[in-house]
């Protein structure tokens, strides 16, 4: 269930930061890039490549690296104004993710970070160690197991787990509250609500029947 949990809290930064776009983009950064709060705030716009249908980002920290990057994050990052998007201080960028993490865990750049990485291992299945992957073999290993590149935490399938989820865990069951916190359509929320139960409250009943004697 942990594991299920981390991929909430992943999704919960990327849904609710929809409601401003320049913070969507800094997130999706941190989500599709691994990005650190020092590559964050060096990043130029004109350190975003595309080649086809292929899109990366140069990106400059302790060291300089090349790392894919998903369609969408590329054209929010590419519409923000400023050449430089994020001349924030790490204290500044921490602010924006803290702002979209769930209410009873809140999270800093450097933990989402951490816990996008924990979760790509775990869908892996398999060891990997990012620093030691090429360019080819990281932009295969993120188009197979990165949310972001195949779009399904924003879809509606994705959404609609979002939502049992979000319900559960916060206890909140009326659509209007959830669609006015999460920017989701209400009526969506309503018929998702009627229809299906979450993971989190089955798991919730399984346990309390576990230990009825």
């Amino acid at each position: 269930m942990e594991m299920l949990r981390l991929e909430f809290d992943l999704q919960h930064h990327l849904v609710l930061s929809r409601k401003n776009a320049s913070d969507h983009a800094l997130i999706r950064l941190i989500l599709s890039t691994l990005a650190t709060t020092a590559e964050i705030a060096n990043l130029s716009k004109r350190d975003l490549r595309r080649s086809g249908k292929r899109y990366f980002v140069q990106l400059f920290g302790e060291k300089c690296r090349i790392s894919p990057l998903d369609e969408q994050t590329f054209k929010l990052i590419s519409e923000i104004q400023d050449e430089k998007p994020y001349k924030l201080k790490e204290e500044e960028i921490d602010k924006i993710v803290s702002r979209y993490s769930p209410k009873d865990r809140k999270y800093t750049a450097k933990s989402l970070r951490r816990a996008m990485i924990t979760f790509l291992k775990d869908s892996a299945l398999f060891e990997v160690k990012f620093e030691s992957l090429d360019f080819d073999e990281l932009e295969d290993f993120m188009n197979d197991f990165n949310p972001l590149f195949s779009g399904v935490w924003l879809e509606e399938e994705g959404l609609r787990d979002f939502i049992l989820n979000y319900s559960t865990l916060n206890n909140i069951s009326d659509p209007k509250i959830i669609a006015e916190e999460t920017g989701i359509d209400e009526s969506f929320v309503a018929s998702v609500l009627r229809s299906e139960k979450s993971i989190f409250s089955l798991a919730k009943k399984y346990d309390s029947e576990r230990f009825i004697f």
